[in-house]
């Protein structure tokens, strides 16, 4: 019978302990260590140091980066999950040297160090372009909506802002008259903070109010202004739109942001500049879906090869003969051609946000044309509508019509579509940990972040499996340091 062991606490060490043995050398925490001992903190924008305050420990500014960091790639997101973490798990114990931050502390590191974890998403992808892990070939973006912290299933429209002001009102007009009645004894201690919090809320909800009445939105949440209300997972809630762009090769996300707008027709240029500027070079082909489809954006981003869809109102589905995209613009003369050969003159202008539509209509053009029942039913005859970027539209429309086109769009949902999942299920971020735009910008990066390191991680591993392998540059201890220094 095998001789069964037994853990003899009175001699389980012999010898004082090494932390660096509690660990193998390939664990996920040894690497997050690496890529922090070589980057430049300062550079970044992180103080030297970062410190408890009231009584607390004074952490190092590494310390309390790797712990985030290792956090967020453990899918652990909350402080004080984090501070339960840093006592009771391995990785974490090894990377605080047996240190334990407090949630205090390492919210405070949160808080005053935003700039300085966003800027973490660009020394990620500075660290795969240097394995080789950026193609630089095809690239996809995409967006997709979470829920905001403050989520609600209130509408939180006008009505129900007047609603619950009046509310408040009534509630704080009776703690004020408790208060009057006790005078200076037999006060309730707590009375007056709740008067105060109520207090702070009623003015939210009239900051709201005031909002929703001068259009700023047609529903506003008073504890999180900047949350707009969309879809999010096929529900109407408060949320956010997380925009990413994917690099086709390793998954690699090379461009990474948030936005309250509830969709991405004005998503597209932005996204792929900021990809540009964080890799540093153009990619040869965006895949986008067709909510990133308009005509503005179709003009502006014409030089980056851009494989989308047409905009919903362009698209002859039914491939009607008479549909607007049969319509041919004559530049030279400023008229429009008609499918039977019919010209149809200028008639007036009209504004569409900042862009200025020409629109073209007669009626004596149609007088008499056979087929004007199938054409249109206008009694004052056909409209066409031509648009600043009508000939950008038509020289998107050629494209699409290819087969390369067809081809290489249906690569946008497996480039990008698996990261979108990967974050939402695996990484459980089903609702935002901050309030507030610029925090969810801050926590969206720190996720994007922590997916590079992840695939940069595998390259990591293959290295300590392989030490004579130097095909792709593989990182070693100090070779971070090379991206941090050209970044």
């Amino acid at each position: 019978m095998p001789h069964e062991i037994e853990a003899d606490w009175d001699q389980v060490h012999m010898l004082p302990a090494s932390i660096e043995d509690w660990i193998s050398a390939d664990h996920p925490a040894r690497f997050i260590r690496e890529f922090v001992e070589e980057l430049d903190l300062v550079k970044l924008g992180f103080p030297v140091s970062s410190g408890g305050t009231q009584g607390r420990p004074r952490y190092s500014t590494k310390l309390l980066l790797r712990v985030w960091l290792y956090g967020y790639y453990e899918k652990v997101h909350s402080t004080r999950l984090l501070e339960k973490a840093c006592a009771e798990r391995m990785g974490f114990v090894w990377l605080c040297g047996m240190h334990r931050p407090d949630h205090n502390s390492l919210w405070r590191f949160w808080t005053q160090n935003r700039a300085g974890l966003s800027a973490l998403f660009r020394q990620s992808v500075r660290v795969a372009m240097n394995l080789k892990m950026v193609g630089f070939v095809t690239q996809a973006v995409d967006g997709t909506k979470i829920q905001s912290c403050s989520g609600t299933r209130s509408s939180c429209d006008k009505a129900s802002l007047q609603r619950q002001l009046d509310r408040l009102d009534e509630k704080i007009e009776a703690l004020e008259g408790q208060l009057e009645q006790a005078g200076d004894s037999g006060i309730d201690e707590s009375l007056p903070r709740q008067l105060q919090r109520k207090s702070a809320l009623r003015e939210r909800v009239r900051e709201a109010l005031s909002a929703v009445e001068d259009g700023q939105a047609r529903h506003l949440h008073p504890n999180e202004p900047d949350a707009r209300r969309m879809g999010v997972d096929g529900r109407n809630r408060f949320g956010y739109n997380a925009q990413a762009v994917v690099d086709a090769q390793e998954q690699i996300i090379v461009a990474a942001d948030a936005v309250n707008d509830p969709n991405d027709k004005a998503q597209l240029e932005p996204m792929i500049e900021q990809a540009a500027e964080v890799t540093g070079r153009d990619c040869a082909q965006t895949l986008a879906d067709g909510g990133y489809a308009c005509g503005e954006q179709i003009e502006k981003t014409e030089d980056k090869n851009v494989i989308m869809p047409l905009p919903s109102g362009s698209r002859n589905k039914d491939e009607n003969p008479y549909h607007a995209s049969q319509f041919r613009y004559d530049a030279q003369s400023d008229q429009v051609v008609c499918p039977q050969g019919r010209r149809i003159p200028f008639q007036r202008e009209r504004r569409r946000g900042e862009a200025i539509i020409r629109v073209y209509r007669s009626v004596n053009t149609c007088k008499g044309c056979p087929v004007r029942s199938l054409c249109t039913k206008d009694r004052h005859g056909r409209t066409i509508e031509i648009a600043p970027w009508h000939q950008a539209l038509e020289r998107h429309r050629q494209k699409m019509s290819t087969a390369e086109a067809e081809e290489a769009y249906q690569m946008r949902a497996r480039t990008i579509e698996p990261v979108f999942g990967w974050i939402k299920n695996n990484d459980g971020l089903r609702r935002w940990s901050f309030r507030g735009l610029e925090k969810v910008k801050v926590q969206w990066k720190m996720l994007c972040t922590s997916r590079n390191l992840r695939a940069i991680f595998r390259k990591w591993i293959e290295h300590q499996h392989d030490p004579q392998s130097r095909a792709c540059a593989l990182p070693q201890k100090h070779d971070f340091a090379l991206v941090a220094a050209s970044s």
